[in-house]
């Protein structure tokens, strides 16, 4: 008889089904003391997860160049566990196309990453994003945060070839703007990661939205992968909506 999935946080014993971390980062906040790749490899083999997408910390701080090239140096040193989010900003629009043509020239790249930076994601200036993203058949990870989706109603009708993953859904305990969109679009995914939610938060969204359009990530190094891991296996859904939040949708997703 398989062992029940909370039992896994109970024992603390390896996850051994398919995980699939589709939110974290390498490098250092300035703030958050941040663990070497190799520890948090090791806590990727401690936890039971068998990939991680991330982006570059330096990219969000604006060496967007710089920061996927560290993003993709990660990936190439790790083969098969870490795979690269191409990020790039509305800041700085004359490199959104050549930098995500020029990421995309290493197959390590699996996706594209996302800020508003004070632009809305239906901003003309995210279009090459979105077309891009079409063309190459990638999903985009777009930060979010506190119900702040409403660009997205344009967006996800004009690209529905796109599978939009809505970073942090449900933070600042805004549920039902995520649910309503994601209702709205099914090209539209709930990223649980960090979502500092109410008791019955995950519970809510399966419920509203289903697992098909819900992935997970820790947000590396800002949270630890099993306190992350954690808020899942002790949810009160069943064991297969666990396993799909966990990793079924983000590898049908990103086709790994």
């Amino acid at each position: 008889m398989s062992l029940p999935l909370i039992d896994y946080g109970r024992t603390g014993r390896t996850l051994d089904f398919p995980v699939f971390d589709a939110h974290a980062h390498v490098g250092n906040f300035t703030h958050v003391i941040s663990p070497s790749l190799e520890k948090q490899v090791a806590e990727m083999d401690h936890v039971g997860v068998q990939v991680q997408m991330v982006s570059s910390i330096e990219s969000i701080y604006g060496d967007i160049s710089r920061g996927n090239d560290q993003a993709a140096a990660a990936a190439v040193r790790y083969p098969g566990r870490i795979f690269a989010y191409c990020q790039i900003s509305a800041r700085y629009p004359e490199l959104i196309r050549s930098e995500m043509e020029r990421c995309f020239r290493n197959p390590v790249f699996k996706g594209v990453k996302v800020y508003q930076v004070g632009v809305r994601y239906d901003d003309p200036l995210f279009t090459p994003v979105w077309e891009f993203a079409r063309d190459r058949g990638v999903p985009v990870l777009a930060h979010t945060w506190g119900g702040d989706v409403k660009g997205f109603d344009k967006v996800a009708a004009a690209f529905p070839e796109v599978a939009f993953l809505a970073g942090h859904a449900g933070s600042g305990f805004a549920y039902q703007p995520y649910v309503d969109m994601a209702k709205r679009h099914r090209n539209f995914y709930l990223d649980l990661t960090y979502s500092r939610e109410h008791t019955n938060m995950i519970e809510y969204f399966v419920e509203q939205v289903g697992t098909g359009q819900m992935v997970w990530g820790t947000d590396v190094p800002t949270f630890s992968i099993s306190q992350q891991v954690g808020k899942v296996l002790y949810a009160r859904i069943p064991d297969e909506a666990k396993r799909a939040i966990l990793g079924g949708t983000a590898f049908k997703l990103f086709k790994i």
